[in-house]
């Protein structure tokens, strides 16, 4: 029979509200963090990845949606604020 896991501890600091609303979330699903933190691990080492995406929302600048020279011909369109 195999001997059972050494166990570490892991300590994580993080907002007070997020801790409250995993919580909550995590009972609704009826899991602990413990098991949720084992879970996310898991599945880290097995997929060798975040077991989702991570992205940042691309904003692009005025010159690669209308080109570099947007400017040329400005001051020949007509607008009502003057």
């Amino acid at each position: 029979m195999n001997a059972p896991a050494a166990k570490a501890r892991l300590n994580v600091n993080l907002d007070s509200d997020l801790k409250q609303e995993t919580a909550q979330a995590l009972d609704e699903l009826g899991l602990d963090f413990t098991t949720a933190i084992t879970v996310y691990f898991k599945q880290i080492v097995g997929k060798r990845r975040i077991p989702f995406e991570i992205s940042a929302p691309r904003y692009y600048s005025i010159e690669e949606v209308a080109g570099h020279n947007w400017r040329d011909g400005l001051s020949g369109i007509d607008d009502e604020w003057e």
